[in-house]
């Protein structure tokens, strides 16, 4: 958490507040909420944000001069409009973005939280499937070969190099509306069913409008009822097993012998 619909909505909360505002300094908030400016450029600068799968990218606009900030949203990270003069309120702030207006967009997340970088990431992520999904889909299938598809598709899923955004709770809901054995390799089980990659567009877009997920860490800042999206979800539900990545996996219990960690 959060993931692809998550970071969508992320760029939708950021993109209505920075709507009609210029603003003239970025700081970097090191521990103990002490901020130490940087500059993009000289003078009063515009701002929009997009996601990509689990990134988001914010746009920095000097005149005609674009400064992308790519930030990895970790697994506690968010974002919220402030006053700048109440912005030391929020704790675990990472970034502080002034607006000439008295507001302020503040990164913040505790554990595991996010990080950020003037340009890009040296990590490679994979088309976002629900911007370029026949990027995504012909990134996937001329892979295929690859040592990362002899893997159970339900740790392939979240292979970021091939199912960029797709993260714990998608690839669970994924697996469980296929109705396939999520413990058979990706690439029987791509070549069997073709359309589970449609849903790695479809899921993450359903849960988009169903508000996102609001399950642990991460709340949608938008005020939105969010029942639909739990009765939808499959997550914490059927019952679950740590897969080699570590990660808690969710599933339908009729697949619970062919489950291959002990």
């Amino acid at each position: 958490m959060p993931e692809l619909a998550e970071l969508k909505i992320m760029a939708d909360y950021i993109n209505a507040g920075a709507k009609e505002k210029t603003f003239d300094r970025i700081f970097h908030v090191e521990k103990g909420n002490i901020p130490k400016e940087f500059k993009l450029g000289e003078g009063p600068f515009l701002l929009s944000a997009e996601s990509n799968g689990k990134e988001l990218i914010l746009n920095v606009y000097h005149d005609a001069a674009l400064t992308e900030i790519s930030v990895f949203m970790g697994m506690s990270g968010n974002w919220l409009w402030s006053p700048t003069k109440d912005w030391s309120d929020r704790n675990f702030t990472r970034m502080r973005i002034d607006s000439t207006d008295g507001m302020s967009l503040l990164l913040y997340g505790l554990y595991m939280g996010p990080k950020y970088k003037v340009g890009k990431f040296a990590t490679k992520r994979g088309p976002d499937p629900t911007k370029k999904f026949d990027e995504f889909k012909k990134n996937v299938l001329d892979s295929l070969h690859l040592k990362a598809f002899d893997k159970p598709i339900c740790e392939a899923l979240l292979e970021q190099k091939y199912f960029n955004g797709i993260g714990n709770y998608l690839r669970s809901t994924i697996l469980y509306y296929l109705g396939e054995n999520p413990f058979e390799s990706a690439r029987t089980i791509i070549k069997k069913r073709p359309e589970i990659l449609d849903m790695c567009r479809d899921v993450p877009m359903k849960a988009y409008e169903l508000n996102g997920g609001q399950l642990q860490d991460w709340k949608n800042p938008f005020d939105t009822d969010y029942e639909e999206f739990l009765k939808w979800v499959f997550y914490q539900k059927g019952v679950s097993c740590r897969d080699k990545t570590g990660r808690t996996f969710w599933f339908d219990p009729k697949w619970i012998d062919k489950c291959p960690y002990a």
